[in-house]
């Protein structure tokens, strides 16, 4: 940790890796804000992961909708600080949401909150005194000062995608937000150590297209290998040129007699007999394609199947 405002060391290696950290996590944070009119769950879920004080619980209770007339009011409407505190407050969110929405936004201005505010104005002096102090050019630069000892945030998102896997993927994709932003030796790390198909989710742009796979088909496959032939397939589905994403999973209904899979666990894992009716039925329904060997010929069938472009 540095230890002197007037004497910091803006060449130390540890201010220089947090300062980095919070430049790309600046860059997640005020892409979301700069749409917050069209803010939804997923969004706010990843505003609130990012927010560094601890006051910010408030966010995961909140309406999206109501959070968009609250910033709106923050970045357009010209009233005093105290009033838009107060509008916070009343919709239970912490001041501290407040005051760190606009550091991240606006770093030149705005400093972190990091100490008890009762007088903004009072506060904004005392952070302007250290940054002059210092000798920085903004707030974000000073908080990576005063922050080092905090600085886990790549390691923590680099750790986080270590744990996903194809079958849990939907709880990790606001690490999206995020793979933009990692250097060639980070994106090339993680892409070494995860499974390809979440890897191509996670560094996807494109729209994706959901997919329906035939389970007990795809079990009985004899061009895949491996113990588990379904993380054989999602490998093959990420070498295609679109996103296939999310995957569902429709077994016969005996098919846990028949078959070993982690898969049954799956939270988009169905049981159904005949397996075919769920299939197209379930790939009509959200738009998607299915994944099969069988070409369905009973059936009146114009959905795509995909497993005719791996080109096995």
């Amino acid at each position: 940790m540095l230890k002197s405002f007037r004497n910091a060391d803006i060449y130390d290696q540890a201010y220089l890796e947090r300062l980095r950290s919070l430049e790309i996590k600046r860059k997640v944070i005020v892409d979301i804000l700069k749409n917050y009119k069209a803010l939804d769950k997923a969004k706010v879920e990843v505003l609130t992961k990012n927010l560094e004080h601890p006051n910010k619980q408030g966010l995961r209770r909140i309406n999206p909708i109501i959070l968009s007339f609250l910033l709106d009011s923050l970045f357009t409407i010209r009233e005093s600080i105290e009033i838009k505190i107060s509008e916070f407050e009343k919709n239970k969110l912490s001041r501290y949401v407040l005051f760190e929405i606009l550091f991240w936004s606006k770093p030149s201005t705005y400093p972190f909150p990091n100490e008890k505010v009762e007088n903004y104005k009072a506060f904004l002096a005392k952070k302007r005194q250290k940054l002059k102090e210092a000798k920085l050019e903004n707030f974000l630069q000073l908080y990576a000062l005063e922050s080092i000892e905090k600085d886990t945030f790549l390691r923590d998102v680099k750790e986080e995608i270590f744990k996903v896997k194809p079958e849990n993927l939907e709880e990790y994709l606001w690490i999206n937000d995020f793979v933009d932003y990692l250097s060639p030796i980070e994106k090339s790390e993680i892409k070494n150590k995860v499974h390809p198909y979440v890897w191509k989710v996670l560094n996807s742009k494109s729209k994706t297209i959901p997919v329906v796979i035939d389970g007990n088909n795809i079990l009985l496959a004899s061009e895949l290998r491996g113990p588990e032939r379904i993380d054989a397939l999602l490998e093959l589905i990420s070498k295609l040129d679109q996103t296939y994403f999310p995957f569902y999973l429709v077994f016969d209904a005996n098919a846990k007699y028949k078959f070993h899979t982690r898969y049954f666990n799956y939270k988009r894992t169905y049981y159904h007999s005949p397996a075919d009716e769920l299939i197209l039925g379930l790939a009509r329904e959200i738009k998607g394609v299915v994944c099969s060997k069988d070409k369905f010929k009973d059936y009146n069938m114009n959905i795509r199947n995909i497993w005719y472009d791996l080109r096995l």
